[in-house]
């Protein structure tokens, strides 16, 4: 069974009644990709019905309790991963219950006023408080406040990450992307950042990509561009398809493509390192092929592209050869 901060709040606002629509559908979610989340929910939520009476008497004190059980909490909370909360009080009883049964939650810092996110056991989506949407990748971190009270959306990201931004033109969305800055009013976009370069690709809407220390001019990407930043000069190009979300989706559709371009490609997205033999007959490595991959693993992807392309697999260790027959 797999559970993170994100579902643990969730829960918490489902059993009082609060969950969003959103929320609500990435709860159904989680309890349909494993019978045992199912049977993890069915068990809280019949300890939350059962302490009902318990919660609700007048006799008992949920802030107090909160009071008394929060520093165990953060005691057992790797420093600096925390989950907004807005106004947890009323969600006091319902993690209290969460707590029971082994799962852990922590109250952000009262006086930081901010958010940080670490997807350190796979990719997970998060709502902001805007209810935009962002589908953080595996290994990345998004900072972002409990309220946006300011004139912009303000967020920090450090890896990458999907964002459905809700369009509000008063107060622009500013994605901190190390090297970059990504200011949008309501789009969705791909945003890879690191401390020497960055990448933009906008799937819907318009996107400003600017470098925060070279010099130079930003670029304004529509739906179907790319942006990318190298640390000395941001270039823009135009993106065919949807496979760079394969890191989302797990899925990767080519479309008349050649053989050498798909295990290119192969290679990046699954980093592995993916040749074609010398030898490899020119008419073989010319030809277009248009196949679709679906969650499947690097193994099973070459041996069936290879079987449409007329070629066999060598594989040394982690290295894959594509051979002539």
């Amino acid at each position: 069974m797999e559970m993170n901060e994100q579902i643990d709040l969730i829960i918490a606002k489902k059993l009082v009644g609060e969950a969003s629509a959103d929320e609500q559908r990435l709860l159904d979610e989680w309890l349909a990709a494993d019978t045992r989340n199912q049977a993890a929910y069915d068990g809280i939520a019949a300890m939350w019905h059962q302490s009902d009476d318990l919660f609700n008497s007048a006799s008992f004190d949920t802030g107090a309790a909160w009071q008394k059980i929060a520093p165990q909490i953060t005691a057992k909370v790797p420093k600096g991963r925390t989950i907004a909360m807005p106004q947890w009080t009323k969600y006091a009883s319902g993690i209290a219950a969460i707590l029971l049964i082994g799962f852990v939650l922590m109250k952000p810092g009262a006086d930081s006023g901010m958010v940080t996110l670490l997807a350190d056991a796979g990719n997970s989506e998060v709502i902001l408080p805007d209810q935009s949407k962002v589908t953080l990748r595996k290994g990345s971190k998004l900072t972002y406040p409990k309220t946006f009270d300011g004139a912009q959306r303000n967020v920090s990201l450090e890896g990458e990450a999907f964002f459905e931004v809700q369009r509000n033109e008063a107060k622009p969305f500013v994605i901190d992307a190390q090297s970059v800055s990504v200011t949008v009013l309501g789009t969705s976009f791909d945003v890879k950042s690191g401390t020497t370069g960055a990448t933009v690709t906008v799937a819907s809407g318009k996107v400003r990509m600017a470098a925060k220390q070279a010099n130079t001019t930003p670029l304004i990407l529509t739906k179907g561009e790319h942006g990318d930043y190298t640390g000395a000069e941001l270039k823009e190009s135009l993106l065919e398809g949807d496979n760079y979300l394969f890191w989302k989706t797990g899925v990767l559709r080519y479309d008349n493509k050649q053989l050498a371009f798909i295990t290119a490609e192969l290679s990046h997205y699954y980093n592995t390192q993916i040749t074609i033999d010398n030898n490899m007959p020119a008419n073989v490595q010319a030809q277009l092929i248009t196949i679709n991959f679906n969650n499947q693993s690097i193994d099973a992807v070459l041996n069936e592209l290879c079987m449409v392309a007329n070629c066999r697999i060598q594989q040394n260790g982690g290295k894959y050869v594509i051979m002539p027959h």
